[in-house]
């Protein structure tokens, strides 16, 4: 199995320095969060015409390194109003009929959201994906895990245009990526309790079901994305998880996977109160593809690797709580600072970050981000301003728990 690195395309534009489009890991492409332009240029003012190019733009990014749309395997949304939610998957799926129709019939797993802001206040939405480079690769075969609602599979004809279409899971190789799972009751498509901790064991049995479903279990989980509206409620939630853990898969209790939180202004539907999406190993026991977990709290590890790939939980560079604030150049500095400590304990650097989702609790704060970005790699990792990682960005409501102004999710190569 081959686990070749190819930062395959330049940067997107010199106002950008800090932002690739896209990064390929063997058979695994990460394509930066695309938006409808670029500095200097106008977004259109309908939703629609900035899915269409928002989807165009990725469209181009995987062809230049050989991929294709119909390849793609996981899709994030991020909306800064639930208002468009019908209106932005109608066109999604008018665009995949028109330029990948598998993906009409065989959707990606997906996650969506809503956000106070992207890195323009004009731009309405962004769309990141992760792709195969090649569905024909030896070793590395794409398979479809459908999902399910009262019975209908969440695919185009059986559900309108303007509904939620996803596959429950997809794999690459032995990279399971697990859409998010919301309190949903599949069978009344409703949600049924407004207790954030029934919700949260909702969501875990989903993931349950997800993993194993593919012979795996919850002890294959190397990363979740945890997606909350009141930051206040994650102790909450993190109780909940280690019960279920120690009940499902008592190992992964006490050796639990990376995570990082997003707090949201809304989650896709009004009455949901949390979300999760993971990334596992389809299979523990295939060959050339080691899992390890790195030590951090009790509630999530530092950082988990599934083969060559490591993800990390989330980094920020807050002060301590009762200390004066620092400059949010500072914050990104000190954050960079811990997130080159986590990598090099997995094994690996900052020069081998291949995806990075950024965040701010102020996206007036984001020139100054970009700048301090791009200061820590001339001086710490040089090569990443010729070939820096895929990227996406977005503004939060909060940053838990220390309410720092900046955090830093990102997957490596070791």
């Amino acid at each position: 199995m081959k686990w070749d690195v190819r930062y395959a395309s330049s940067q997107v534009a010199e106002e950008e320095p800090t932002l690739a489009q896209s990064v390929v890991v063997g058979n695994v492409v990460f394509v930066s969060g695309f938006t409808c332009g670029r500095e200097g240029k106008l977004a259109p003012r309908q939703v629609e015409d900035q899915v269409d190019l928002a989807l165009e733009n990725t469209r181009r990014a995987l062809e230049a390194v050989g991929s294709q749309m119909e390849n793609v395997v996981k899709t994030f949304f991020m909306l800064t109003s639930l208002e468009h939610y019908g209106r932005v998957r109608k066109t999604e799926t008018e665009f995949y009929e028109r330029c990948a129709p598998q993906l009409v019939t065989t959707p990606p797993a997906a996650t969506l959201m809503v956000v106070p802001s992207l890195a323009r206040r004009e731009f309405l939405v962004q769309y990141e994906v992760i792709a195969a480079l090649d569905r024909g690769m030896p070793g590395w075969p794409v398979t479809y895990y459908p999902e399910y609602w009262a019975g209908k599979e969440l695919a185009y004809p059986h559900v309108p245009k303007e509904h939620a279409k996803f596959a429950r899971s997809q794999s690459i190789g032995n990279l399971l990526v697990i859409s998010g799972c919301q309190g949903l009751d599949h069978e009344t498509v409703r949600v049924e309790t407004s207790d954030f901790a029934e919700q949260s064991r909702i969501v875990l049995d989903k993931i349950r079901v997800a993993v194993e479903e593919t012979g795996g279990s919850l002890a294959n989980l190397v990363k979740t994305n945890v997606f909350i509206k009141d930051a206040n409620a994650l102790t909450t939630y993190r109780k909940i998880e280690q019960a279920f853990f120690r009940e499902h898969a008592t190992a992964i209790a006490s050796d639990p996977p990376a995570s990082t939180v997003f707090v949201m202004t809304e989650l896709p539907r009004p009455e949901f109160l949390i979300e999760v999406e993971a990334f596992a190993v389809a299979n523990a026991a295939t060959p050339g593809w080691p899992m390890h977990r790195q030590a951090g709290t009790a509630d999530a590890a530092e950082s988990a690797t599934a083969g060559k790939l490591v993800f990390l939980s989330a980094c920020d560079g807050g002060a301590d709580k009762g200390s004066a604030p620092e400059s949010i150049e500072r914050e990104v500095s000190t954050a960079l600072d811990n997130l080159g400590d986590a990598l090099a304990r997995a094994g690996s650097a900052i020069s081998k970050i291949v995806k990075t989702t950024l965040m701010l609790t102020d996206v007036d704060d984001y020139p100054k981000m970009q700048s301090a970005l791009l200061a820590f790699y001339r001086e710490h990792a040089p090569e990443m301003v010729e070939t820096p990682p895929a990227t996406t960005f977005m503004e939060v409501a909060a940053i838990a728990p220390s309410s720092p102004r900046f955090q830093i999710d990102v997957v490596a190569v070791n």
